[in-house]
Order: C-alpha cells, then structure tokens, then sequence
C-alpha cells in the first residue's frame, strides 16, 4: 500500500518542483528586463527639436509630463524626439 502510494506521489511531486523553478525563473527574468529611467525630451521648436527637461521612469501608464510647463515628454533616440515616454505615477 505504502510503496503504490509512493509511486504515484513522487512523480506528481518532481513535477510541482519543476513547475514552481519555471514559475520562478520567469518571474525573476521579468523583473530584471524592467526599463531603466531615462531623460525626457520636450519639443521646442524647428530649432531646436528637443530639449533635455527631467527624468522618466518610463515604465507606468501615465504619460510622462514636464513638472515646469506640462509638456509631454519623448525620448531621444536620434535628432528627434519621436517616442512618448510614461511614467508610474500621475
């Protein structure tokens, strides 16, 4: 009786195991891809296409606004500024 009960446990057992390492190195994969903050860019003008402002967490729902005048802000991926940045809180 003990040795059918064994047979039957221990390989539902192995593969809670291995199903909780999964479960685990996947949730440490996704913390470690979280985005970096980065500067937030404002348009000015034809002139001068972007202007550093203040950081952005870029990692929220909010869009990512200038404290000084409210203007949304983008990032710098080249001359201009083409990407909206976000932020976690309002």
């Amino acid at each position: 009786m003990k040795s059918k009960f064994l047979n039957f446990v221990m390989p539902m057992a192995v593969v809670a195991v291995g199903l909780a390492g999964a479960l685990s190195t996947n949730a440490m994969e996704k913390s470690n891809g979280r985005v970096a903050p980065v500067w937030g860019y404002k348009h000015v003008s034809a002139a001068i296409p972007c202007q550093q402002v203040q950081m952005c967490s870029n990692s929220g729902s909010f869009v990512c606004t200038s404290d000084i005048d409210g203007a949304n802000l983008y990032a710098k991926p080249g001359a201009a500024c083409p990407n909206l940045l976000f932020r976690d809180t309002q």
